[in-house]
C-alpha cells in the first residue's frame, strides 16, 4: 500500500499529527511551544515511537527500515533545536537573532525521519543514537 496516512496520537492529552509515507513518516510539533508540552513529548517519545513502528508496518506490510535509537535521536534532536530556536525567539529581540531563530523553528518542529535509502541525514541520527540511545533498542 502506497497511500499516504496520517494519523493523530494522542500523548497525554496533548493531540500529535504524524503522517506516513512510504520509507518516511513526518512528526508535526508545530503546535506546541510551551515548554510543559515539549517536555511531555520528550517523556512520552519512547512510546510514540512504538506506537509509530507498529502503526507503519500494519499499514505498510513491513517494517519502517530505522532503528528505535535513531528514531529517538532525531526526535530528540529536533526537540532540541525547536526548544532552543523558541527560546532564542522569546528572549532575544534582536532583528538578525528573531529571523534565524524564526526559520530555526520552523525547520526543526516537523521532523521527517526516513529510511536510509532516501534521508540523507539517517548517518548523522544513527551515530548519534549509537553514542547517546544505546537503551532504546
Amino acid at each position: 500500500m502506497n497511500e499516504l496516512l496520517i494519523k493523530t496520537y494522542s500523548i497525554d492529552a496533548l493531540p500529535l499529527e504524524v503522517s506516513f509515507r512510504p520509507k518516511v513518516i513526518s512528526i508535526d510539533f508545530r503546535p506546541y511551544t510551551q515548554k510543559q508540552q515539549l517536555n511531555l513529548l520528550y517523556e512520552h517519545s519512547g512510546g510514540l515511537i512504538n506506537e509509530i513502528m507498529h502503526d507503519y508496518q500494519q499499514h505498510y506490510g513491513h517494517p519502517l527500515k530505522i532503528s528505535k535509537r535513531s528514531l529517538m535521536a532525531e526526535i530528540w534532536g529536533h526537540l532540541l533545536a525547536y526548544r532552543i530556536s523558541l527560546g532564542l525567539k522569546k528572549h532575544l529581540k534582536v532583528w538578525p537573532v528573531q529571523k534565524l531563530a524564526k526559520f530555526a523553528a520552523f525547520r526543526s518542529a516537523i521532523i521527517d525521519c526516513g529510511e536510509a535509502k532516501v534521508d540523507t541525514n539517517r548517518w548523522f541520527w544513527d551515530a548519534t543514537a549509537w553514542a547517546f540511545f544505546r537503551k532504546y533498542r
